[in-house]
């Protein structure tokens, strides 16, 4: 009898978990390998965006709510150009799938130009939007801290965007330790920033919640030639960038990048500008309201973090495959990915009950804000597994260079179901804040279904043919 069984008998797993293990063990390897970076550096994000809370919170509940509304707009400028920037890993890990290394060089300065050029028009149009944020029906006291902080932030989308490129390209050739290191060193970077320019330390001006966004836009641009420098020294990364040249380009490989990238796009804006509706609607009812409903989204973006990571990872390893044509190993990705993060979501679903009471207090010491996120934290937790499985059928199928109907299946299920029901819950029923979340849990777990649904299909057609 093997060591995996008698430990099995001796802890009394049941035999589906065992038969589970056993079948998808070298996967779950695989897949935690490469998602781990990924993993760390997405939540190393969620840790700049957790500090800048944390620290604009000293400054009041209007503060914290103009944050949370700049953020929902200027999110949706950010989660388009990761979309767009998310067509390139698949596309380099099929060409290194299938030996064609000569296209590596080629989808990367395409993309690059692609991105950049996102990045430049949507700094303009954010710019732009700061003087119409006023009639949005918003509390009048968070309007001068949200246009603050969306200045900074608009400028920042250039290196943003570039950033991406260079990210993107190294993770779809498997090395996904670059960005984690960069990413870590600019968020701490950014972290001593906020605590410089928020609060005016080191007699710097204090700048407020214009100063968390200028921290960011400094550590962006940082990190842009910090990743570069680490290219130089690392392995092949820096010899396929060498050969590029910029002054030649193909028409088709446009076409390619944005057939994939802008529906990718798409997938990711309906989900975020679900969320952002939903920010939206909780300022009707009011900013104490708000300001809760920032601190429960802020805490769960850190598990959805994670799920990125792995979600990112089965891109890769879906789209590696698919460029060796073994379909049977696209389907044991793909199903190994949906278990590891139905199983870590369960554990943090959990952990959101038993200590709801206790994680809004790192925010602030408003005791109404503290009741009310805690109340939210209870319906974050019952979205957990549903955000998890959505994310990564939707990761598994950009693999796969599916994307049309899975950008029809997230509109459908956030903004033909979830939204409605969370206003009509919220507003109309008066349910108040919980409402507003019912229809993120309705919209989620509908994604979740047909997503998973489009998977099995499509995976299973492959392998007939």
């Amino acid at each position: 009898m093997s060591n995996e069984f008698i430990f099995f008998r001796r802890i009394r797993i049941p035999c589906c978990v065992q038969n589970i293990f056993i079948k998808y063990k070298e996967d779950f390897r695989l897949n935690l390998k490469l998602a781990l970076p990924l993993m760390a550096s997405q939540l190393g994000q969620v840790a700049v965006n957790f500090a800048d809370n944390v620290m604009v919170g000293k400054l009041g509940p209007a503060a914290l709510a103009g944050v949370s509304f700049a953020n929902a707009i200027f999110a949706i400028s950010i989660v388009f150009g990761m979309g767009i920037s998310f067509a390139l890993p698949p596309l380099i890990s099929e060409a290194q799938g299938a030996g064609d290394e000569r296209r590596i060089s080629s989808f990367f300065k395409h993309s690059l130009i692609v991105n950049l050029s996102f990045g430049m028009i949507s700094m303009m149009l954010l710019l732009a939007f700061i003087p119409f944020m006023k009639y949005l029906d918003q509390d009048p006291d968070i309007l001068p801290h949200a246009a603050d902080y969306m200045f900074y932030s608009a400028i920042g989308m250039i290196p943003f965007m570039i950033f991406q490129t260079l990210r993107c390209y190294s993770d779809g050739l498997s090395e996904t330790l670059p960005s984690m290191i960069i990413i870590i060193i600019g968020n701490v970077l950014n972290i001593i920033l906020n605590y410089l320019l928020i609060f005016g330390h080191l007699g710097l001006p204090s700048m407020g919640t214009g100063g968390a966004a200028l921290s960011s836009l400094l550590s962006r641009i940082f990190m842009v030639f910090g990743i570069l420098v680490l290219f130089k020294y690392w392995k092949n990364l820096w010899s396929y960038l060498s050969e590029i040249k910029f002054n030649q380009y193909k028409l088709n490989y446009f076409k390619k990048i944005l057939s994939l990238g802008i529906p990718s796009s798409f997938q990711m804006t309906f989900e975020l500008t679900a969320f952002s509706a939903a920010a939206i609607i909780m300022g009707f009812i009011g900013k104490i309201e708000q300001a809760s409903h920032q601190i429960a989204i802020n805490l769960a973006s850190m598990t959805f973090m994670v799920a990125t990571g792995l979600a990112m990872a089965t891109t890769i390893r879906v789209g590696n495959q698919l460029g060796k044509g073994d379909i049977q190993k696209v389907k044991d990705v793909g199903y190994s990915a949906m278990i590891q993060i139905t199983f870590f979501m369960i554990i943090t679903a959990l952990l959101f009950t038993l200590t709801r009471n206790v994680l809004p207090t790192i925010y602030m010491d408003n005791i109404e804000v503290i009741e009310i996120a805690a109340y939210l934290l209870l319906a974050a937790a019952i979205f957990q597994i549903p955000d998890g499985i959505q994310v990564i059928n939707l990761s598994a199928l950009r693999g796969l260079q599916d994307v049309k109907v899975p950008t029809i299946i997230t509109f459908l299920s956030y903004w033909l179901l979830g939204i409605p029901c969370s206003y009509i819950t919220a507003i109309v029923l008066d349910w108040g804040p919980i409402g507003v979340w019912i229809g993120l849990i309705v919209g989620l777990t509908v994604s979740a279904i047909f997503l998973s649904y489009r998977f099995r299909r499509l995976t299973n057609d492959l392998h007939k043919n």
